[in-house]
């Protein structure tokens, strides 16, 4: 690709603004001042970069793709080593990158941390990259080689910051670094290896519904639905009790596709993971449980029903699709809970499980932008072990693969061991109720880490 001509543009990051924790990495430190307006020549440079960021992927040369990260990405992951190992791993065999076309370039754009939504860089630059697989018809799950179409390389300008002799060799003090790695980011659609190895890890994915406050029994007419709901609230008080009792333990919010990453590629995870996830799409989530999470710089994942998005039934009113979206592009994960709660996925037809599924996560990725890969099954697990399956529960897991999914997750409510999640057992991956009137002493049982 050639060198690339630097231009002195001027860029906020978050580490500045947050407060970021240290960086992984060889190369000077950096930081920024507030940004300057955009130089027509920055998307020339954008598009040069991503070029050869996508040139080194392709070559598996994962050391010097790390040096053309800035801090904010470094921080993503573990370490270069770790990094390297997941890459290797993963684009491999059919999977291995044979070739790569880059689209358009925008400037302007705002690139947000997936795992840390308020980590985010203004005025970079998207450039759009599609990957070409050696057989992408045999990738798994079904389509996964077209999630890999679109997808957005995000590069800032990034000011240096190294003692003044260094300044004055060079000639700008300014680089241009990438903020977000499309197909090799974190938040990369999930590819199954063809050979899964066993891996357990201690991750408990809590489950929340309704989070507002309890609802008013003059209200109802029907006693069944006020007791339902009442269960299945969590009142805002004590949903930030247990978010800062998670902050002052050392807790860490993870994406479903970081779990799937430590389980798929061994990419370790940081020190007491904990996946939050929210079902059916309650606008209350979005009201009281998003600004919380939103303080305590947490990521999370939400489970809309798409057939109910911006209705409202009986007392509860539900997120609209202006909501979800923005939600997913502020930092936090939409993926799916079928059409409609309470109807279960076991032993449905072929047109049925379309219906009820598969025509659901399209319906979210045009929402959304982003594969839907992950499902929450609406309706109780039947069975008290969420390892005791029979045939209708065997079927469904073998359907789901050619929808698009990857993994899916129980309501178990009380499992043996809630906070194992095993590489072996996507399609059951068991998740813990929140109930409403728990004491922190029993928040903090259900967060057993081994």
């Amino acid at each position: 690709m050639g060198l690339i001509v630097l231009i002195p543009v001027l860029l906020v990051t978050s580490s500045q603004r947050y407060g970021a924790g240290p960086t992984v990495g060889t190369g000077p430190a950096m930081t920024a001042p507030a940004p300057t307006p955009n130089l027509p020549s920055g998307s020339v440079q954008a598009a040069a970069l991503a070029g050869l960021f996508m040139t080194q992927l392709e070559s598996r040369d994962y050391m010097a793709q790390w040096q053309e990260l800035a801090p904010d990405a470094q921080a993503q992951w573990p370490s270069a080593v770790s990094r390297a190992v997941l890459l290797q791993s993963k684009f491999s065999g059919a999977s291995t990158i044979t070739s790569f076309s880059l689209g358009s370039v925008h400037s302007r754009v705002t690139w947000t941390s997936q795992e840390t939504p308020t980590v985010s860089v203004p005025d970079a630059y998207a450039v759009s990259v599609t990957v070409g697989f050696a057989s992408p018809a045999t990738l798994e799950p079904t389509g996964v080689a077209n999630d890999y179409r679109g997808l957005i390389i995000t590069v800032a300008p990034t000011l240096i910051t190294a003692p003044a002799q260094v300044r004055r060799e060079n000639s700008a003090p300014f680089v241009m670094r990438i903020v977000g790695e499309g197909p090799a980011s974190l938040d990369a659609p999930i590819i199954v290896p063809a050979q899964l190895v066993a891996r357990t890890v201690t991750v408990p994915i809590l489950m929340y519904h309704l989070v507002g406050p309890f609802p008013d029994r003059a209200v109802y007419t029907n006693l069944n639905s006020y007791i339902l709901d009442y269960d299945l609230t969590v009142t805002p008080a004590a949903f930030t009790q247990e978010i800062a009792y998670l902050l002052q333990n050392d807790y860490t919010s993870i994406s479903l596709n970081r779990l799937s990453d430590a389980l798929l590629y061994g990419l370790p995870l940081p020190a007491h993971p904990v996946v939050l996830t929210f079902d059916d799409g309650f606008l209350n989530e979005w009201q009281y449980a998003v600004p919380t999470l939103e303080r305590a710089h947490y990521t999370a994942v939400f489970f809309p029903c798409s057939g109910i998005i911006g209705q409202t039934l009986g007392h509860e009113s539900y997120m609209t699709a202006a909501d979800l979206a923005d939600l997913a592009s502020s930092g936090f994960w939409v993926q799916d809970h079928t059409y409609n709660d309470g109807t279960s996925l076991w032993g449905r037809s072929p047109a049925q499980m379309n219906f009820l599924a598969g025509d659901t996560a399209h319906s979210l990725e045009a929402l959304t932008q982003q594969p839907i890969q992950f499902i929450a099954y609406s309706g109780l697990w039947p069975y008290k072990s969420g390892t005791q399956v029979e045939a209708p529960e065997q079927e469904l897991f073998s359907e789901l693969p050619p929808l698009g999914y990857v993994a899916g997750l129980e309501d178990l409510r009380l499992p043996a061991a809630p906070w194992l999640e095993t590489s072996t057992q996507l399609w059951e991956l068991p998740r813990i109720r929140v109930f409403d009137n728990e004491t922190l002493a029993e928040f903090r049982g259900i967060l057993h880490h081994g």
